[in-house]
């Protein structure tokens, strides 16, 4: 079976973390689609070091709305000529193996898998730190916890419904998450920085739709070292900030 992935990026002052996320990824897909909204603080010229890369195709497209944002969303869905598409927010970083996993299972799948669904990791304090499942409130096929689909079949008759950030992914009017015969659960996880700074510039990060109201400080799970995404220890540009924080001076940086 022909498998073959397009990532969907779309981006405002995600400077913190947007390096690591492509990086992630770049190696294991066939195209990258990555709109830049308006972004004020260096995520631009972290995205100039990909610039002629021949997997990646990058465009400035200003959205100011949450109508605007989605519409963004159906603009990708249909510039997307693979099998499949993954949708990739400038934070959410994946492990080699974790992400060879998902790609494994979408291999096998059977023609009527429309998706797949995995856990996230979602940072608290640090990248060494992460909620426990039990906070999770998103719910697919009765499991409750930190979920998320993100590998979907590129079908003929799938739109984009909704507005930011509770668009749905419909066929023939149905969210696919609701199809439950049709998306499967891969026991695996990436890891999501939503709750951690995003921008290295305060008043960026001010900016963007939601994005204040999405930081959180709790002491949360431990991770070893070894499970977070290798993508952290590669050598990068000078301009690509550090992913080790120490969790204190968030904590202040927090009450600031």
């Amino acid at each position: 079976m022909n498998f073959a992935v397009t990532t969907h990026t779309i981006i405002k002052n995600e400077d913190q973390w947007i390096w690591y996320a492509i990086n992630s990824l770049i190696n294991d897909i066939d195209n990258m689609l990555i709109y830049d909204t308006g972004s004020t603080d260096s995520t631009l010229k972290i995205l100039q070091h990909f610039s002629g890369h021949p997997k990646i195709t990058i465009q400035q497209l200003p959205a100011t709305t949450r109508k605007a944002l989605v519409s963004l969303r159906q603009q990708q869905l249909q510039n997307t000529n693979t099998p499949w598409f993954m949708i990739l927010d400038g934070d959410e970083i994946w492990p080699q193996s974790n992400l060879h996993q998902l790609f494994t299972a979408a291999r096998i799948a059977s023609q009527r898998t429309l998706g797949f669904y995995t856990r996230t990791r979602n940072c608290v304090g640090d990248i060494y730190h992460y909620l426990p499942e039990s906070k999770g409130r998103y719910s697919i096929k009765g499991t409750t916890g930190h979920l998320n689909i993100r590998l979907i079949r590129n079908h003929p008759k799938l739109k984009i419904v909704g507005e930011y950030p509770l668009e749905t992914y419909t066929i023939n009017g149905s969210a696919i998450q609701n199809i439950e015969s049709r998306i499967q659960f891969v026991d695996t996880w990436y890891l999501h920085t939503t709750h951690l700074r995003r921008s290295t510039q305060p008043a960026a990060e001010a900016k963007v739709i939601d994005r204040l109201k999405k930081r959180k400080f709790r002491l949360g799970l431990s991770m070893p070292k070894a499970q977070l995404p290798e993508v952290f220890w590669q050598p990068r540009p000078n301009i690509v900030p550090s992913p080790i924080t120490n969790r204190w001076a968030e904590l202040w940086r927090n009450l600031i």
